[in-house]
């Protein structure tokens, strides 16, 4: 019998499926989430099951949810290029959700047209925020205004399932400046 098949005979996590994303129960241990599109395949050790965030086959310590943060931390950090690190301490330009046809500078786009005529969901990526996040590694996403919150969930695991996919599959964060006033118009008696 071979490894894998050895590995799979001895199984003990389960799967659901949950719509959009896969879920995976391992007894007494993480409970992982993930989408199969991303390309994030589950490998099975000692019977429990782990994500393969960098698509190598093999179980890394950073990809171990039984391993100490430290410990992971370490190895993740040991496989980041410079790029990839200093990515991780910038944040983006401010992002609408779904992107501005005209932002501060530049016009955003789905599949190189602008929202109205592309035929994109509300909750979609655009072609800025892609490559922010592959070619500039950036993993802090500031955002300003979104449509709905709806759309904000949805538009968060498409981009979660996006990071998942790409380089050592680190998520991203997704945070929203605090409000610095409010805009009140209030009327007297």
């Amino acid at each position: 019998m071979n490894n894998e098949a050895q590995e799979s005979s001895n199984k003990k996590w389960i799967q659901v499926n949950r719509g959009s994303f896969n879920q995976i129960l391992n007894p007494g241990g993480a409970t992982l989430g993930y989408v199969p599109e991303s390309g994030v395949r589950i490998i099975t050790v000692d019977g429990l099951a782990f994500k393969d965030l960098n698509k190598d086959g093999q179980l890394d310590p950073y990809e171990d949810w039984r391993r100490p943060t430290k410990e992971r931390a370490e190895d993740l950090a040991s496989k980041m290029t410079i790029e990839q690190i200093a990515g991780l301490m910038l944040y983006s330009m401010h992002q609408a959700i779904p992107a501005m046809p005209m932002g501060p500078r530049m016009p955003a786009t789905y599949g190189g047209k602008l929202f109205p005529e592309s035929g994109a969901k509300s909750w979609d990526l655009s072609d800025q925020q892609r490559d922010f996040l592959t070619k500039d590694h950036l993993r802090h996403v500031l955002l300003t205004k979104i449509e709905s919150p709806e759309v904000a969930v949805k538009w968060n695991n498409n981009v979660q399932a996006f990071a998942e996919g790409i380089d050592l599959g680190i998520p991203t964060n997704n945070c929203s400046d605090p409000r610095h006033g409010i805009r009140v118009r209030q009327r007297f008696v």
